[in-house]
């Protein structure tokens, strides 16, 4: 299909226009591809590596390649060694206004491509509630699935349930063991303390550890009975933790359990087919593959089965779904997740896993931890993030309706708690701060939520109202308006082949800066009749881009705050 993306067409004269001139001035052929914004242009060209090869001045170069004429859509100028090259502003003006009036809420896509693409976030061991360390996973992971599908993509989310590793079966030991009377509460947070008790016992009695190592075996040997006890406990705890990443709009489309990988022998099959690898060894029964000088174990002595060979197994079966995987993890796990990639290799796939690690998110005193009870749950911070917007929209109007107060508060808490998370680089540590994750000012979901709701706002008072055929666009506030919601599907083609989501929030922020510019500058509904129209259009279209943009962070676009 062609694709909807306004920058597209000039991305590609762009390129022509490099390949061609360079080609033509110094029969070089060259393969330019602008794939990102300039600092200082919409595309630039350095030439740098050329000089080199020529053994020329890059200014020089720059000066010579911007001399060649460049098709009317471009401007084109040298700048100290590049070639800056600029979209026609009153053409890309008018075709993204064309294009996001047209396809609305599918504005973004920019492919059509039937890949099957799974994405595994969040699998969290299921063994007590959800922390704001865990979360930060699924706000990545989940925010990730849906600008790929709004970029066009063929997505499916995942959650990977370890109901039969050593955290369910301490807890499920802890639940037989310990448990006394119904359990009241909220399901996670009421099972969590036996969790956290059956540790406390193991650590000081080794006789109870042993029970929980004998449980381990006997669910690793195929007994029913604790197999589907241990699903069941994990489905419990399970249900807690959807029900608090549901307060931030974070599902699942399928849940891969570990315990059907046992059950069908799919594990086992693994094992057995690892143990053959010319390169697996064993040592005191446990087997396992050297990699750089270290011991990738995938058994215990006693022949059961660790987490990694269970993993193994459980990839090759996503293998078997899609076409292309991409899982979403802590930065502690990378030097597994490189066991695993070369294990796959040597078992024969040849497709490689794409990897989104993200850093830990501590608090001022230090890591979180379940086991230890050092944390901040996210049940707690959804909670105080509803009841500080509920504060802040009752200091900003008085004449509002307790059930629309209601509404928005619920819809600026979860926008401030997702949008905190996203807005950092994957790769940067989080210091989990109140002050921060309830921030109502600056860079945060509220001040876009804010500018979709005075789009709305602009609209309703506009009333009837026509589009033109021909918009004017004159002043500058309207160019730079219409040239970053140009840039939507763009931002969402790199998040795409990058992974980098903290892009979405960053282009969210600014294309709501660039409106609340326009808006203060450019008079809408007082101008004459075409400019009026024209104008609103732009209103619409902005109105557009930031819902389509809050949706794929999975935050609401309330049209009234």
């Amino acid at each position: 299909m062609k694709m909807d993306d306004p920058m597209e067409k000039y991305r590609e004269m762009a390129s022509a226009f490099v390949v061609e001139a360079v080609a033509s001035l110094y029969g070089r052929k060259l393969d330019v591809a602008f794939s990102t914004q300039g600092e200082f242009a919409d595309f630039e060209f350095p030439c740098f590596q050329l000089s080199k090869e020529l053994k020329k001045d890059p200014g020089e170069i720059a000066e010579e390649i911007a001399s060649q004429h460049p098709p009317p859509e471009l401007t084109v100028q040298a700048m100290r060694g590049y070639v800056n090259i600029n979209a026609n502003r009153n053409m890309l003006a008018r075709e993204t206004v064309g294009t996001v009036l047209h396809l609305r809420e599918s504005y973004g896509r920019y492919t059509d491509e039937q890949e099957r693409i799974l994405i595994e976030h969040t699998s969290v061991n299921p063994n007590g509630p959800i922390h704001v360390g865990r979360a930060r996973n699924a706000v990545i992971g989940d925010t990730l699935v849906r600008c790929m599908r709004q970029a066009g993509h063929r997505v499916q989310s995942e959650y990977y349930v370890n109901d039969v590793g050593r955290q369910v079966v301490i807890l499920l030991w802890g639940i037989k063991r310990l448990m006394c009377g119904p359990v009241e509460g909220k399901i996670d947070h009421a099972l969590v303390r036996y969790y956290i008790q059956a540790n406390e016992l193991m650590e000081k009695d080794s006789a109870v550890e042993e029970e929980i190592k004998e449980m381990q075996r006997k669910i690793e040997a195929g007994d029913e009975e604790l197999l589907s006890e241990a699903r069941q406990t994990a489905e419990k705890v399970l249900g807690g933790i959807r029900e608090s990443l549901a307060a931030l709009n974070i599902d699942y489309d399928s849940f891969a359990f570990e315990s059907d990988f046992i059950r069908n022998g799919d594990v086992r099959q693994t094992i057995e087919r690892m143990k053959r690898l010319p390169v697996a060894a064993e040592e005191g029964g446990a087997w396992y593959i050297p990699f750089d000088g270290e011991k990738f174990y995938f058994t215990r002595s006693d022949g059961t089965s660790l987490y990694t060979a269970r993993d193994i197994a459980y990839h090759i079966n996503k293998f078997r779904r899609a076409d292309r995987l991409i899982n979403v993890l802590g930065e502690d796990q990378k030097l597994g997740a490189s066991y695993l990639t070369r294990t796959l290799e040597l078992l024969g796939e040849k497709r490689r896993i794409d990897f989104l690690f993200h850093s830990f998110v501590s608090l001022e005193e230090g890591r979180m931890s379940t086991r230890q009870g050092r944390t901040v749950l996210l049940d707690d911070v959804t909670r105080e993030a509803k009841e500080k917007a509920r504060e802040e929209v009752l200091k900003r109007r008085v004449d509002i309706e307790e059930g629309e107060v209601e509404s928005i508060a619920e819809a600026v808490g979860k926008g401030a708690v997702r949008f905190n998370i996203a807005r950092l680089q994957a790769e940067k540590k989080l210091i989990f701060r109140w002050s921060d994750a309830l921030n109502f000012e600056g860079n945060s979901a509220p001040f876009v939520q804010y500018s979709h709701a005075r789009a709305c706002s602009i609209l309703r008072k506009a009333g009837e109202w026509s589009e033109v055929r021909e918009p004017l666009f004159e002043e500058e506030e309207e160019l730079r308006l219409a040239k970053e919601l140009a840039l939507f599907p763009g931002v969402l083609r790199e998040i795409s082949e990058t992974l980098a989501v903290h892009r979405l929030p960053l282009y969210a922020q600014q294309l709501a800066a660039e409106f609340n510019q326009f808006y203060r500058v450019v008079p809408v509904l007082r101008a004459d009749e075409r400019r009026r129209s024209s104008r609103l259009m732009l209103v619409e279209c902005t109105r557009i881009v930031l819902r389509n943009a809050l949706n794929c962070m999975g935050i609401a676009a309330p049209e009234r705050m």
